[in-house]
């Protein structure tokens, strides 16, 4: 049988080993004092909380099953007691609702037992979910952001990474040394002075970063439209530096993580690690981060609501139709059409009209135009570009010869225009469509002899005869 102090120094050992985060090798520690000692509470303890440390279910129900071994040996010690209630109480009720129900029990015991214990006011901390939190501490990755913006504040990336080297080679055990140093010699090498920057100055190139996010969506509605893409690639850009910098955190924490884990002890490990205790961020480094995010988050909302006011928004036109046009005189022939306008269920059509115009030179000159006015504001190019196919299947038009994009002009929106022979009188005529977000519209007219620019040219003259801007007070 060994002696009590054999079993001490175990039980140290072992703990120590918990907060290296050797936790496979702090059970072994521990169990192995058990077999050569006998039961020990302190031991079995130990071996519980190496259990509830990995944060895993099947971990957990071996640390239950250690409680309840160790409780039925000495069924009043309080820190047992205080272990196994905190196990039972930062367990999730619908998944383990008996250990869950267990705690509040054991918490009326320790009351029993020591109602001014340090471990029955740790055990009813447990019933906080913020406490739980806490007791599991800042997670790896904030741990070794924080270990390396501390050592190259402190000192020059060479004199960091030589330090790193130095302490974690005294402390081959010691998870958290081995990746700050597998860190500082990553980001050491040639070339990574960027890298080092962002480490020291992320809180402020994530504030910029927003900010130019934010000022590239609202620029979009104050400077004039450009491609969304162009954000979106700005968007991305802003993001590698930080992706580099996140992947070669994680490799550096990986690598430092096996080579501790892989390290035999050659002694108890020490009681504390030798690196501060992680700080936090700063007011200053957490005001920052806050409000870039509240800026990009009002930006985005601000740019959201700004698109659609303007997407639902369309120009207003009042028609114009003159008698006369080119020497031609008008015929109403709008009757139906307004009609149908009337009738129309979405009550996005306002007004709408047909005039046909003839006589001019006598030299049989004629044209045709039809217009509808209105919130039309989901119009689309495609509706406009693919009217050649609706031209084709329209009864009088005989063999389509040409179709093309033409300039809208100063209205804007888009247009289409095509040639075509009609079928009954066998003139050659053309026709364009145009449309907007406030009006829709055609005009045809005999087109024999003219090129491209002329057929678009008259489109675009009779379309702005035939419809002026609404003004602001109509």
């Amino acid at each position: 049988m060994h002696s009590e102090e054999d079993a001490a120094s175990a039980c140290a050992h072992a703990t120590a080993l918990i907060a290296a985060g050797r936790l496979a090798e702090a059970r072994e520690v521990a169990e192995t004092a058990l077999e050569a000692d006998g039961p020990e509470p302190a031991l079995l303890l130990v071996v519980a909380r190496a259990h509830m440390a990995e944060d895993e279910d099947d971990h957990d129900d071996a640390a239950e099953r250690v409680f309840r071994r160790a409780l039925g040996l000495f069924p009043d010690h309080v820190d047992l007691l205080a272990g196994y209630a905190e196990l039972c109480l930062r367990s999730d009720a619908l998944d383990r609702p008996g250990r869950h129900a267990r705690g509040p029990v054991l918490l009326e015991r320790l009351r029993e037992l020591a109602p001014d214990s340090p471990q029955l006011l740790r055990a009813t901390a447990s019933t906080s979910v913020l406490a739980t939190a806490v007791a599991k501490g800042p997670s790896a990755a904030l741990v070794q952001r924080l270990d390396v913006l501390q050592a190259l504040t402190a000192a020059s990336p060479q004199a960091a990474e030589k330090d790193a080297r130095r302490r974690a080679a005294l402390a081959p055990y010691d998870r958290r040394l081995a990746v700050l140093d597998a860190t500082l010699t990553a980001l050491a090498r040639p070339g990574r002075a960027p890298l080092r920057l962002l480490v020291r100055r992320r809180p402020e190139y994530l504030f910029l970063a927003q900010l130019t996010v934010a000022v590239l969506l609202l620029a979009r509605h104050v400077l004039g439209p450009f491609p969304l893409w162009i954000t979106c690639a700005v968007v991305v850009l802003l993001q590698l530096p930080l992706l580099a910098l996140r992947l070669l955190l994680r490799g550096a924490r990986a690598r430092g993580g096996a080579r501790a884990s892989g390290a035999s002890a050659a002694g108890p490990a020490p009681a504390e690690p030798p690196l501060p205790a992680v700080r936090p961020y700063t007011r200053r480094q957490l005001v920052l981060i806050g409000a870039g995010a509240a800026l990009a988050l009002s930006a985005f909302v601000t740019a959201t609501v700004l698109t659609y006011l303007e997407d639902i928004a369309y120009p207003r036109y009042e028609e114009a139709a003159p008698y006369t046009f080119r020497g031609m005189t008008r015929t109403d022939m709008g009757d139906e059409l307004d009609a149908a306008v009337a009738s129309d269920p979405s009550g996005r059509g306002a007004a709408a009209f047909t005039y046909y115009y003839t006589g001019g030179s006598g030299d049989g000159s004629e044209l045709a135009v039809t217009a509808s006015t209105g919130d039309f504001h989901d119009t689309t190019a495609a509706m406009v570009y693919e009217s050649d196919t609706l031209l084709s299947s329209t009864p009088g038009v005989g063999s389509l010869d040409d179709s093309w994009r033409a300039d809208a002009g100063v209205y804007g929106g888009w247009m289409q225009c095509s040639r075509y022979v009609e079928y009954i009188t066998g003139k050659h005529k053309a026709v364009c469509f145009w449309a907007d977000k406030g009006s829709m519209g055609s005009v045809s007219f005999k087109a024999s002899d003219m090129s491209h620019a002329d057929v678009e040219g008259l489109a675009r003259t009779t379309r702005q005869a035939m419809l002026l801007p609404a003004s602001s007070d109509s």
